[in-house]
């Protein structure tokens, strides 16, 4: 955009040189000449029969520049505003970088944070396997209708831990001796589990 405002700035100023050039001409035609002496003439008689009256003149050179001058006050006036806009922007595009560079950082460390909490999980998780595989043996060594009667009274999360971690023919045995709802809700815990182990392998 400043290229296009530095080019027409230099086309209106080739054209004033041209238009200077134009009115010096008119001084050195013959022709013309006599119509400007003519002319200045006409402006003494005038001055002469009006008295006090003061004629307005008017410059030539202005009337032709004129319209030369408004384009250039135009193109001046739209530099101008394109400036300010070039400068907002240019403020907005500071306030965009700092603040992509805030979220960045936040991203960074939930990252961080993320990986923290994976670690604590992965650690919970074996410290839970190992618990309910400890307590699978002591349940499997009583008989399967005394086991599912205690395993009644556990929450299910606990229950089904447990039920994972013993061999399959005595979990169904337990589980054959347990109240129907409560080896539905078990069962529904175990798959549940299932899944969870499933979609945390690499």
């Amino acid at each position: 955009m400043k290229k296009i405002l530095i080019i027409a700035q230099m086309l209106i100023i080739a054209m004033v040189v041209v238009k200077f050039l134009a009115a010096g001409q008119l001084f050195f035609d013959k022709d013309e000449h006599k119509k400007d002496l003519s002319f200045v003439g006409q402006a003494m008689a005038q001055l002469t029969t009006s008295g006090n009256s003061t004629p307005k003149y008017k410059d030539i050179l202005d009337d032709k520049l004129q319209k030369e001058r408004d384009l250039y006050g135009v193109l001046e006036k739209r530099k101008a505003e394109l400036d300010v806009r070039e400068n907002a922007m240019r403020t907005e595009e500071q306030n965009l970088q700092v603040l992509k560079k805030e979220i960045t950082d936040k991203i960074d460390a939930l990252k961080v944070l993320e990986k923290q909490l994976d670690g604590k999980v992965e650690t919970q998780n074996t410290l839970d396997l190992k618990k309910y595989k400890d307590l699978a043996k002591i349940y499997e060594s009583a008989a399967p209708a005394k086991t599912g009667a205690m395993m009644e009274k556990l929450d299910i999360k606990t229950a089904a831990g447990i039920t994972m971690s013993m061999k399959r023919e005595r979990a169904g045995a337990v589980l054959s001796n347990m109240n129907l709802q409560k080896a539905v809700e078990i069962t529904k815990e175990i798959t549940k589990m299932s899944r969870v182990n499933q979609d945390a392998k690499p």
